[in-house]
């Protein structure tokens, strides 16, 4: 079985759909009331805000960022969610770097569930240092944001610390053959 088919079930009884398509909290009904804190409202000026599926996506204006780098990914389990967000978002607004989330905790329950996708499961929030050279000051910072803080591994990477940080090295953009 394809392991996305679970979370395609979650949106409709009858039919499959996408996740975030969902009537339910987190689904299109309410969508900004269902996001967490730190991603409701206005969207910071100087930044851009989009939606990609599962994921809420901000970037400074003016940033071009590499094809392909050292990616970031910070886990999280339901209970301290809110508050790695909220530590996270402030530090990538604080420091001008890109990063995309899943915006609600029902799609992050999807995520983090037994039989969650392996390629996405843990994965709350993914930063795009702006180089390879930046990227050993942003994994730092991050990891001393986060000490202490628990959340699932991420298969796909590496842990860094003791944390949820997580990293690897993949396409920033994506790209097709």
């Amino acid at each position: 079985m394809n392991p996305e088919y679970a979370a395609y079930c979650q949106a409709d009884r009858r039919f499959y759909d996408a996740p975030h398509r969902s009537p339910g909290p987190g689904g299109t009904a309410d969508e900004e009331r269902s996001f967490y804190a730190p991603l409701r409202g206005a969207v910071p000026d100087g930044w851009t805000r989009s939606r990609r599926g599962d994921w809420l996506a901000y970037s400074p204006d003016g940033l071009r960022l590499p094809p392909q780098g050292w990616k970031i990914h910070v886990s999280a389990a339901l209970d301290n969610a809110a508050s790695v967000l909220e530590r996270v978002v402030a530090h990538c607004l604080e420091h001008r770097l890109a990063f995309k989330c899943v915006p609600n905790a029902g799609l992050l329950g999807l995520r983090n569930a037994k039989y969650a996708d392996r390629a996405g499961s843990g994965k709350f929030i993914t930063i795009y240092p702006p180089s390879d050279e930046a990227f050993p000051e942003v994994c730092t910072a991050l990891m001393q944001l986060l000490e202490g803080e628990h959340g699932p591994y991420i298969l796909s990477d590496l842990r860094c610390g003791n944390g949820p940080v997580h990293t690897r090295y993949g396409a920033f953009a994506a790209r097709f053959c």
